[in-house]
């Protein structure tokens, strides 16, 4: 049975993309464990970033959302060893549709149950709202990762991030934990920085994951080369970051 986690904020510009996929291929990397990312994020960056050229996609995650075909047919290989179940614009102009669906919220748990004893982890790029595709995400998760960058706009958006969450377990009935919130972009020679993760540390204890991912040009480069941050600069400390990172989540 996989281990599911959402990579989740309704802030973009986190690292919530980059966080998903250089974590999947740290996961089969360093630990050879079968990894499916699933990329419900509309933008379609996790999938780009590793490599999949998103504009040309003849069948993605909208079409199992719409019920016309199975997970399984999505499913794309990378030279990462990460399988991805890719989307792009296409899914967000179908979400009015799909939101009018029986059952909309358990559309991609539903799917997932077909394959996920293929996998020893799936992870789920969520796009930056509490849509309907969102909460699917949540709903398909046990856990869930929250980045958070080292600003005062991300430090805001941790009480709308919970109140998501509190309304999947009371009002869904969807018992989803924190599997750890996540510091990115973080830069220690920023007072802000170090008092942003100080407001961190204080209010999710050990719920906070200790690795922190620095603000390096490194890890916006990775994307345009199709390459993971592992492969891209394996001596970076950005790939020592999310190294960091995988023995973390393997550890919990």
């Amino acid at each position: 049975m996989a281990r599911k986690l959402a990579v989740f904020n309704m802030k973009g510009g986190v690292g919530k993309s980059t966080t998903t996929y250089n974590l999947a291929a740290g996961l089969v990397k360093f630990y050879q464990q079968r990894v499916l990312l699933i990329d419900i994020d509309p933008q379609g960056n996790s999938a780009a970033a590793l490599g999949i050229p998103i504009w040309q996609l003849k069948t993605q995650l909208k079409d199992v959302l719409q019920r016309q075909i199975t997970l399984k047919a999505t499913i794309i290989s990378t030279p990462s060893g990460v399988d991805v179940v890719p989307s792009n614009i296409l899914l967000a102009e179908e979400e009015i549709p799909i939101s009018g669906l029986p059952g909309r919220e358990l559309l991609l748990r539903k799917a997932i149950a077909s394959i996920e004893d293929q996998y020893d982890f799936i992870l789920i790029d969520c796009p930056p709202n509490v849509g309907v595709f969102a909460v699917n995400a949540l709903m398909s998760a046990e856990q869930v990762i929250i980045p958070v960058d080292m600003s005062y706009l991300g430090l805001l958006g941790i009480q709308g991030i919970e109140r998501a969450l509190s309304l999947v377990r009371e009002h869904l009935d969807h018992p989803i934990e924190i599997a750890g919130a996540l510091a990115t972009r973080y830069d220690k020679r920023n007072n802000l920085s170090r008092e942003v993760l100080s407001s961190l540390q204080e209010h999710f204890g050990d719920r906070m994951f200790a690795t922190l991912i620095p603000e390096t040009v490194k890890l916006r480069e990775a994307p345009s080369h199709k390459q993971s941050i592992f492969d891209y600069d394996p001596n970076g400390s950005g790939a020592k970051a999310y190294q960091s990172l995988v023995n973390e989540v393997m550890a919990r």
